[in-house]
């Protein structure tokens, strides 16, 4: 297993040449409104679901009513767009969108735009493992998650889901640190749950490019299992893709360590 900063452009090389977000188009009246509605973040708008994802590479994940087959026109899933927590927060900071709480279930979302029939979730909102782009899928099922699933400590797994209040850098934190990091560099995130870590990395629009990387979000003070680290690698060499260790303790830069398996030490 080789570490190093090979094949996964923009992620551990330099950040100069990097590109920034995306700008907003103007002025704040023309800025994207992200409704935040039952604990979702939900962007009615196709003009400005097409706006992110052209211009700010935020991607979310259509979670609409999809048109039923044998119908004139089906396209799959359809508004609105549902970002993901670290998604919303960062196009909030960055100045590129605002968000806007909605009360009740459904009242304020005006300006004549479209709405869809939208089912509760099963899941409380902090589950954010759904696929925003098809993607394929590894042999053998893909095994267990090693970014927030797998316990980096080795020892019991906790199922509270709110961290302890001594713990520094909650998964959350942790998670949106680096997004906004890898965001910041130009590059496209989507979550990476089927692949077991926290994000998928591509140097372009997920649309027109595979995948180069699985990021992984593990706790900087917890040890981490070498039989968790080779198993990593070996899923995404064979996705073909390199696995992307992210660290981000608390008041600290971000540190990428890029894995990719080598096939003449198996």
């Amino acid at each position: 297993m080789a570490a190093g900063p090979e094949g996964v452009p923009g992620v551990c090389g330099s950040e100069e040449g990097s590109e920034t977000p995306g700008t907003p188009p103007g002025s704040p009246a023309e800025l994207p409104r992200v409704r935040r509605q039952r604990g979702r973040f939900l962007l009615w708008s196709p003009r400005a679901a097409r706006a992110l994802r052209e211009r700010q590479r935020v991607w979310g994940a259509l979670v609409g009513t999809p048109q039923r087959r044998g119908r004139a026109g089906a396209a799959g899933p359809r508004l609105p767009l549902q970002l993901r927590p670290e998604e919303a927060r960062a196009l909030r900071e960055s100045g590129g969108a605002t968000v806007e709480a909605v009360p009740g279930g459904g009242a304020g979302l005006g300006d004549g735009e479209h709405r869809d029939p939208l089912p509760e979730p099963p899941l409380p909102p902090q589950v954010d493992e759904a696929e925003a782009e098809p993607e394929e899928t590894p042999a053998g099922g893909g095994g267990a998650s090693l970014g927030g699933g797998v316990n980096w400590g080795g020892g019991q797994t906790r199922t509270d889901p709110s961290p302890p209040p001594s713990e520094p850098s909650p998964p959350s934190e942790r998670r949106f640190r680096v997004f906004r990091e890898l965001w910041g560099r130009g590059l496209h995130l989507t979550p990476g749950g089927k692949f077991g870590g926290d994000f998928l990395v591509y140097p372009g629009p997920p649309s027109q490019f595979h995948a180069g990387a699985v990021a992984l979000c593990p706790c900087s003070s917890a040890p981490q299992p070498l039989g968790a680290l080779l198993a990593a690698a070996r899923l995404g060499t064979s996705v073909r893709k390199a696995l992307l260790l992210c660290r981000a303790p608390p008041g600290g830069a971000l540190a990428c360590t890029a894995l990719t398996w080598r096939a003449d030490l198996t």
